[in-house]
């Protein structure tokens, strides 16, 4: 059974740094230093390890942030061992997050994720209800570990804690849907040979785009393509939110995956 609480001082903390290079394969450089964690955690930011008895299998950590008058939660890491994913620690982090951020009266927490990780996308969007349309290119410049090789562009997700949608999923998780509207690009090939063909220009309500499936396989079979679907998508991602779009969910067709996006009227 996993337990989900705030870190309890500076040694929980420190576990953090462990479990950063565990969870993304990250270089000590590129890890943040319990130091900064527990700066924030006294300055009111959210440290809340994931334990599995006496082991600590994941993290999470979000401080406050400000913009246009609104106050809100940013989530800035969240990280699971892998032998532990896909094992409930990551949604039982985020279902403590957003309890704790609307005991301080916050009702909505960002993150950035990498749009190219599709089961972070089908999780972020599918399983929590969150949406995202705002895109950032190279964000963090990471060198080393699971985002090495490509540009560390990011999408931001926005989790609005009391929307209908959000606590629909609270209570029962969908499964992926297919595709539906109009797609937003061509794409040609299959598996490891998926590839980007040309934009397209759709009007409907909703519209999808086809992604590769599994973007570490891709990077190591063939890194110079994995960038080409870098660049592709970022451009489809700033055209979408350009006019209108934002992403919703991860959606499938047998084995290959798209973006949902989808915007009002």
């Amino acid at each position: 059974m996993i337990e989900v609480r705030e870190a309890g001082g500076v040694d929980e903390i420190m576990l953090t740094e462990d479990l950063q290079i565990a969870a993304w394969n990250f270089s000590e450089r590129e890890i943040a230093p319990h130091s900064a964690l527990v700066a924030s955690q006294h300055s009111g930011a959210l440290v809340a390890l994931a334990w599995a008895g006496e082991e600590a299998v994941g993290f999470v950590w979000g401080f406050p942030a400000y913009e246009g008058g609104r106050v809100w939660l940013h989530s800035h890491q969240m990280g699971v061992r892998p032998e532990w994913q896909g094992k409930g620690v990551a949604l039982a982090l985020k279902r403590y997050q957003r309890h704790w951020a609307l005991q301080r009266g916050y009702d909505l927490v960002t993150w950035t994720y990498d749009p190219l990780l599709t089961k972070n996308a089908r999780f972020n969007l599918g399983k929590l209800g969150a949406w995202a349309d705002r895109y950032f290119k190279d964000f963090y410049g990471l060198r080393t570990g699971l985002y090495a090789g490509i540009p560390a562009d990011r999408l931001l997700i926005s989790w609005e804690l009391k929307h209908p949608r959000v606590l629909e999923r609270l209570e029962y998780i969908p499964p992926p849907p297919e595709p539906e509207g109009e797609p937003l690009a061509l794409t040609r090939g299959e598996g490891l040979d998926l590839r980007p063909d040309r934009l397209l220009a759709p009007a409907a309500r909703r519209i999808y785009m086809e992604v590769p499936p599994d973007l570490e396989a891709l990077k190591a079979s063939d890194l110079g393509l994995a960038e080409a679907w870098r660049l592709f998508t970022r451009e489809a991602f700033a055209w979408a939110f350009s006019h209108g779009y934002r992403a919703v969910d991860l959606a499938r067709r047998g084995p290959r995956v798209y973006y949902q996006l989808e915007r009002e009227g």
